[in-house]
Formats: C-alpha cells, sequence, structure tokens
C-alpha cells in the first residue's frame, strides 16, 4: 500500500481529479489542492523517494501555501459590489422615467419599464403621463412614482 503513495502517477491522478472535482462543484478550493497534488507528484519526479510520511506532510505543506497564494489572488477581489442591485431590481429603477401604460386610479396604475409592466403607486394620474421612479411601497410590491 505505501508503494502507491510513492508513485508519482498517483499525485499527478489525484491532482487531475481534484481539479476535475472543481469543475463540478465549483468554490475555487479543490483547485489549489490539486495543484499541490501535482507539486507532491513534481517533487517524487525530481527529488529522492520519500517515504509516506513525508509525503503527506509535504502535501499538507503544498496546500496551505497554494491555498494562501489562491487567497492572495481570488480573496482581494471585493465581490459585494459587482452586481449591487442582484435580486433587488425595484431598486435599481430608482431615478428612472417612464410614462404610464394605465392611469392611476385610487392610487394604483401601470407603467412599462423596459420589456415589464410594473404596478405602480402614486398620485392620480392619466395613461401617457411621464413620470419619475422614486422608491418602492413599504410592502415591496409596488414602485412609487410621481409626476416628473
Amino acid at each position: 500500500m505505501s508503494g502507491l503513495f510513492t508513485s508519482p502517477w498517483t499525485w499527478a491522478i489525484a491532482g487531475l481529479a481534484l481539479c476535475m472535482l472543481e469543475t463540478m462543484a465549483p468554490g475555487v478550493f479543490m483547485l489549489w489542492v490539486g495543484l499541490a497534488a501535482f507539486a507532491n507528484a513534481l517533487l517524487l519526479l525530481v527529488a529522492i523517494p520519500l517515504s509516506v510520511e513525508w509525503l503527506l506532510m509535504t502535501f499538507c505543506g503544498f496546500t496551505i501555501v497554494s491555498v494562501l497564494i489562491g487567497r492572495r489572488i481570488y480573496g482581494a477581489r471585493d465581490v459585494s459590489h459587482d452586481a449591487p442591485f442582484l435580486n433587488r431590481r425595484a431598486e435599481a429603477l430608482v431615478g428612472r422615467q417612464t410614462q404610464l401604460q394605465a392611469a392611476i386610479e385610487n392610487g394604483v396604475g401601470m407603467a412599462r419599464i423596459d420589456d415589464t409592466v410594473w404596478r405602480v403607486a402614486g398620485p392620480d394620474l392619466p395613461e401617457g403621463t411621464r413620470v419619475k421612479i422614486v422608491g418602492m411601497t413599504a410592502d415591496g410590491t409596488m414602485l412609487r412614482i410621481e409626476p416628473a
């Protein structure tokens, strides 16, 4: 069994399997562990044969180093601002102007914005009136508008 762990092919196949696992369950973590396994395979190809214990320790060391390098590369990105209105489409519409598609009667009407018809709330206005989106209703189901 120890001969299996001391073969560079075992570590190369493990590295390939871990990198392939990354494509099935993306999260940019298994990639670095896979690269550590490749580093262990390379170590076995160029260095003197090592015992199983030393190979496992070098694998752990390579894993820590590769994960730290990965964090330095990908951890520096601030993903919180890549799409600030993701899943908050109505908030992205605040400040835009459009025309009423249906008159606002009793405080409720309809307006087309891009490819979507939204329910709007505001003062009673006739169809075709130019309006400005100023926010959302308290329950979050309609856009609040005012005449532009």
